[in-house]
């Protein structure tokens, strides 16, 4: 027995031992920059940067020369010119080394070609182009202050869900002992059969919350590790508590709310510029366009396939080229007018999130202040609720009460406490909320409960 115990301690404590190595165990903060880092929304949105980078490099390219090299290997094998000079030792051997009666032919080509004029058709592009990297950017700034909200939002319902679980196994507590006292006095002779049989169900109702509670957490944590792309199955635990440090709570400064600077906004506002270069390319199009283009070649006509030992002859020129758009089926005032219609929807998209973005501001500086008056109200709430549940209990244990107010007692109390625990989370996830429609980290400075929520609780705290 003694050796069966050591082999199944030697096996269990490695065992545990790696378990609690396997737990993840993140703060607020952390959570928020592992999903930054690791998120598949950040990552495709840096994906889109990394598409609009290589459009600008497209856009330079359209501005600096073009130069091709090439080798091309012509085997003929049938000419019109292949009897002409046959046996004639003069022109023979002239023939055979021509294209036209070469039987192998190899070309090394060097071309280049520089756009002089394209009438700000380039130009335009290169800024398009930087706008549109300028709007991909913007976007990323976007997707990670909404990535930031939504870890936050999940990492507090979780906190939620957790306080959740303690509520109820804390009632489910009470319960418990409330029904030893009843059997106690029951078995005294003090108390009749009903008020055990009901506190015995008051108990027993409590283990379907308990369970639900539970249940909420495990999915409130399957949130948060989607988010911060953690496996389903790894141990996870939340170090920031829902109520801050020391009892402290996080509230607005006098210069927290300013304009909004959405990152949104900024990228509307790029893209109306990627249009604008747009129309103009498009109207580029109606004008001539100038050129000049150089070829370097140099060209053998073998006996043999391999060139090596062959002799090359040199062939250089040059050229000029100016292009008219005498008629091309309207096609330039169709993308010309396709361009301007894209600019106009752009503008109207540019202005409606102004509008949107201001509204959200109004709309979160609204909630965080009702979240605010809420929880000082069910602070409030939650002293008066536990002082009538000792009462009650008081009052029950001296024969003036019965069980019935004892039980209503209890389920207030634990009603209060779930009331401010919601309100503390709206109120938490409000500033989240406010800080994202804002487009900037607000000014924000922690302060005692009891300073913040005033009067009001002050005077629930004295009773």
């Amino acid at each position: 027995m003694r050796l069966t115990l050591l082999l199944w301690l030697g096996i269990a404590m490695p065992l545990a031992a790696q378990a609690r190595s396997d737990t993840v165990r993140l703060s607020l903060e952390e959570a928020v920059a592992r999903a930054l880092q690791v998120g598949e929304e950040v990552r495709m949105a840096r994906a889109g940067v990394s598409d609009a980078s290589g459009q600008v490099r497209e856009a330079t390219a359209a501005a600096l020369p073009e130069v091709r090299g090439s080798v091309v290997y012509t085997r003929q094998f049938a000419s019109i010119f292949q009897d002409i000079g046959a046996g004639d030792s003069t022109f023979g051997p002239i023939f055979q080394n021509s294209p036209f009666g070469a039987a192998n032919a190899w070309t090394l080509e060097v071309t280049a070609r520089q756009t002089l004029f394209a009438a700000g058709k380039v130009s335009a592009g290169l800024r398009a182009a930087k706008a549109y990297r300028r709007a991909a950017e913007e976007q990323l700034s976007e997707t990670q202050a909404d990535v930031v909200f939504r870890v936050r939002r999940a990492y507090l319902d979780a906190l939620y869900a957790a306080r959740l679980v303690d509520i109820a196994e804390a009632g489910a507590t009470q319960a418990q002992a409330h029904e030893a006292e009843v059997r106690r006095f029951q078995l005294a002779g003090i108390r009749a059969e009903y008020d055990l049989l009901r506190a015995q169900v008051d108990a027993a109702n409590q283990a379907p919350v308990v369970v639900a509670a539970h249940n909420g957490l495990d999915l409130a944590l399957l949130a948060v590790k989607r988010l911060v792309n953690l496996p389903a199955s790894a141990p996870l635990v939340l170090t920031t508590t829902l109520g801050g440090p020391d009892a402290t709570l996080p509230v607005l400064t006098a210069d927290s709310l300013s304009g909004p600077d959405r990152a949104s906004v900024r990228a509307a506002e790029a893209t109306v510029q990627v249009w604008e270069q747009a129309v103009r390319a498009a109207r580029a199009d109606r004008w001539p366009s100038l050129s000049v283009g150089a070829t370097l070649s140099h060209q053998s006509f073998p006996q043999e396939i391999t060139p090596f030992n062959a002799q090359f002859r040199r062939n250089w020129s040059a050229d000029l080229r100016l292009s008219v758009p005498l008629f091309l089926g309207f096609r330039t005032v169709g993308a010309e007018e396709r361009a301007q219609a894209s600019l106009d929807r752009a503008r109207a998209e540019r202005d409606q999130l102004r509008e949107l973005a201001a509204l959200e501001v109004e709309r979160a500086v609204a909630e965080v202040q009702r979240a605010e008056a809420l929880l000082a109200a069910q602070r409030l709430t939650v002293r008066q609720a536990a002082r009538a549940y000792h009462l009650a209990n008081v009052r029950y244990a001296n024969g003036m009460a019965t069980q019935l107010e004892v039980s209503d007692a209890r389920l207030l109390a634990q009603q209060a406490d779930v009331n401010e625990a919601q309100s503390l989370r709206d109120y938490l996830v409000g500033l989240a909320d406010l800080e994202r429609a804002l487009g900037r980290p607000v000014a924000l400075e922690r302060r005692p409960l009891d300073e913040i929520l005033g009067p009001l609780s002050a005077r629930g705290q004295d009773q």
